[in-house]
């Protein structure tokens, strides 16, 4: 058996990042099982839990001491996809997990497999010094966070975290503790026009023409959203952010689509949201009777809203404040987390976002990590878990 030193933490995190796992396809697969070789050579308890072909979540276990009192399960979380490298050339291979002046640059690198593993050898250190823990620590590595949180709401639906008393999501957050985030509700708005030759426009239906009128009057001061500010995330915002439509240059289009992605606060009913659409489209009609239009939901995840005086957010302020001397506010971010789909679990806890990883390269060329931070979580983690547990 090897030592847990530093450098082993190094490695095992640095294998993970050498295994491709963009999304799409996502191939988490790989990585499921590696970390289920490396749980199972220290004693702890795994289970695969196949999405579909390639895309396998993982759940590992680690058991407290048996005590007839009340029994804590405390939930770790990570995601196993990454998104693609982009077509902007590296200075370094995105899957070599290159280490320079002690950083590694790899995608994935923050975000998120560094908190992931960083919850991972938390557990075995903890398992391989004995500490007796007063209750479980559950570990959910998902698939497929990066579009819509898929493997999430798998292990939601399937009743993995029914048993959960509170979760840390260990997303990128710098050592923030993020207690709430806006929700992602991504629409597509569709017109249906009719084709014709491009020399004779006025036998055709022009679908481009319908969406481009939709996208202005989405655009104008008159398209209102109904919410009230959110203290920590502030009002929500929505981009328009893909356009389809067209089959050739000499052809009316009888088909054009747009998609818009609203990130939404706590006060904000989605249905708001799409009736608003909807008012939008019959103004519309009303300059082009001939409309045809249908709206189709893509993505529809909550924002987290965790209370900033839940006792776990305290017991995470307490362990970092003796461990770091800083006294750590809770606070919002904007992009949408696995906690979206592990909020519907029928059992109300408390979810948090929180790792040492800062994630400014996150989604960008030469994304990196900085290694004593990665380290610095494992210890961190280990120290939170013994104060829950």
């Amino acid at each position: 058996m090897i030592n847990l030193d530093r450098q082993f933490s190094i490695d095992k995190l640095k294998e993970i990042l050498r295994i491709n796992t963009a999304n799409p396809p996502g191939n988490e697969e790989d990585v499921a099982k590696n970390l289920r070789y490396l749980f199972e050579s220290y004693g702890i308890e795994t289970e695969l839990v196949p999405h579909s072909e390639g895309r396998v979540n993982l759940i590992a276990n680690l058991r407290g001491r048996n005590t007839k009192k009340f029994r804590r399960v405390l939930g770790l979380s990570g995601h196993m996809d990454v998104v693609p490298p982009g077509d902007v050339k590296w200075d370094y291979n995105p899957y070599a997990a290159d280490e320079v002046d002690g950083k590694i640059y790899a995608r994935g690198a923050c975000d998120m497999k560094s908190g992931l593993m960083s919850c991972v050898m938390a557990m075995i250190t903890l398992k391989e010094e004995d500490v007796q823990l007063d209750g479980d620590i559950k570990l959910l590595a998902s698939v497929g966070e990066e579009t819509g949180a898929v493997g999430a709401k798998q292990l939601v639906d399937e009743g993995y975290a029914e048993d959960l008393d509170a979760l840390i999501i260990a997303e990128p957050s710098g050592g923030d503790i993020v207690v709430s985030h806006k929700g992602a509700f991504w629409t597509q708005i569709t017109c249906y026009g009719k084709t014709a030759h491009g020399s004779r426009p006025h036998h055709g239906i022009n679908a481009v023409l319908h969406i481009h009128e939709i996208i202005n009057q989405i655009l104008s001061e008159d398209f209102q959203l109904k919410y009230e500010p959110d203290p920590l995330l502030g009002e929500p915002t929505y981009s328009i952010n893909v356009i389809n439509g067209g089959s050739n240059t000499n052809v009316v289009p009888d088909q054009c689509s747009v998609n818009i992605d609203f990130r939404t606060v706590p006060s904000q009913d989605h249905q708001d949201i799409i009736d608003e659409l909807n008012r939008v489209i019959e103004t519309v009609r009303k300059q082009y009777p001939e409309l045809k239009a249908d709206i189709s939901i893509l993505n529809n995840l909550a924002p987290l809203n965790t209370q900033e005086n839940d006792p776990f957010v305290h017991i995470l302020q307490e362990v970092l404040q003796e461990r770091t001397s800083e006294l750590k506010e809770p606070k919002g971010m904007t992009g949408y987390t696995d906690s979206s789909q592990f909020m519907k679990a029928l059992n109300n806890f408390p979810i948090i976002v929180w790792s040492t990883i800062d994630g400014k390269t996150a989604h960008q060329p030469n994304e990196y990590v900085e290694i004593e931070k990665y380290l610095k979580g494992i210890d961190l983690f280990k120290a939170i878990a013994q104060k829950y547990l």
